[in-house]
């Protein structure tokens, strides 16, 4: 590579040629992801359903709506592939629990709490390692903190909304509780990283001080605006889930939401019931 500059009266100059090694899959850092949801539908017994590939909907939705946003707002090249290419990272990771949720479910709700955002970070490895390349270790760490923190706020905003549903369930109340989650969840765990992080950095007591004090207004605006992004990229994915009889099982058996009976919490929010391969009566539903 040879950059060229005109200097007037000098005339045209050339710097030293630099040589660059690029790969070809670097103009394709989501690609990893997207094989690893390939790998999971056909690897794994308990997608060898067509619905299963229904999940891939709701991670193409993020992309292209991540870009249309990013078009809209004018947002410049760079940050639109900064922060569209995280939130894709997001929710094909995210894609991935889905996928695996099946097994999650046969094991204890405080062992799924910690393996779930372990894998979702663990999958995002796969972007991350395409986007940066062989970039040094500061270029990985901040998305690392964003994914980590995405990853968690998810999954433990989903369990405190389950949890606040268990007697009462309609997907509009479900809905409610999850965004108040949500922010609440962001809305501390933001701050608290970046205190975090400004403790790691060793400075003097006073910056430390006029720092975690600036840390913590942007933190909140921070949080509050990642709470509500991250309500808006599951949106599909819960779409999917209330629609669809493959993934209404999956959501009632992860969240541990009995199946819709009479008498039951559901009500008249049943829309039909479907046996899936597993043998699994689902419901899917809607607000009455």
């Amino acid at each position: 590579m040879v950059a060229s500059q005109e200097l007037g009266e000098l005339g045209l100059r050339d710097s030293d040629s630099v040589t660059v090694d690029w790969k070809w899959y670097y103009h394709v850092p989501a690609l990893g992801l997207w094989a690893l949801l390939v790998v999971l539908l056909v690897a794994v017994p308990s997608n060898h359903h067509v619905q299963a590939w229904l999940i891939l909907l709701p991670v193409a939705a993020v992309g292209i709506g991540v870009s249309l946003v990013c078009r809209l707002l004018a947002v410049p090249p760079d940050s639109a592939e900064f922060a569209g290419g995280a939130l894709v990272a997001v929710a094909a990771s995210w894609a991935v629990l889905w996928l695996v949720s099946p097994w999650l479910a046969r094991r204890s709700v405080w062992t799924a709490l910690v393996v779930s955002p372990l894998l979702m970070f663990a999958a995002s490895l796969l972007y991350y390692a395409a986007f940066f390349g062989g970039a040094s270790a500061g270029d990985y760490w901040p998305w690392g903190i964003f994914h980590t923190v995405a990853s968690v706020s998810l999954v433990i905003a989903h369990v405190l909304a389950a949890i606040a549903c268990r007697r009462g369930f309609t997907p509009r109340r479900f809905l409610a509780m999850l965004l108040l989650a949500m922010l609440v969840f962001t809305l501390l765990a933001v701050p608290a990283t970046a205190v975090a992080v400004i403790l790691a950095q060793g400075v003097s007591p006073v910056e430390l001080a006029l720092q975690i004090v600036m840390m913590m207004v942007t933190g909140l605006v921070a949080g509050g605006v990642l709470g509500v992004v991250l309500y808006v990229v599951n949106l599909p994915f819960l779409t999917l889930a209330w629609r669809n009889p493959f993934y209404a099982a999956r959501f009632q058996q992860v969240f541990r939401l009995a199946p819709a009976a009479t008498g039951s919490p559901f009500g008249a929010a049943i829309v039909e019931a479907s046996l899936v391969p597993d043998g699994v009566t689902a419901t899917t539903w809607r607000d009455a």
